[in-house]
């Protein structure tokens, strides 16, 4: 039996834009709220927010109303800022950070 790593399921769960965006956004600020997030990422509604969210469970933790990035999160979240197109994350990551 192969042994199970985390890379296939992490893989999978950055392929869409909207969690990477999420990521962003606690990333830069640290932690937020569900609404920070919704606003700052730019979801059209809280259900796919919620979605969203729970599928980020090994990435991001939620603690007293705020979420913040797990351990892995930090490093998930590095590696999107290193890996992004030129201005495509920094921008971002800028205008949450002023």
């Amino acid at each position: 039996m192969a042994e199970e790593t985390l890379e296939e399921p992490i893989f999978k769960t950055l392929r869409h834009p909207k969690r990477r965006d999420i990521l962003r956004v606690i990333g830069a600020r640290k932690e937020a709220s569900f609404s920070e997030i919704k606003t700052q990422a730019d979801f059209p509604d809280t259900p796919s927010l919620a979605y969203h969210l729970n599928t980020l469970d090994r990435l991001v933790e939620q603690k007293d109303g705020k979420y913040r990035l797990s351990d892995l999160g930090r490093d998930v979240f590095n590696l999107i800022c290193k890996t992004s197109a030129p201005g495509q994350s920094h921008s971002l990551v800028n205008r949450l950070r002023k």
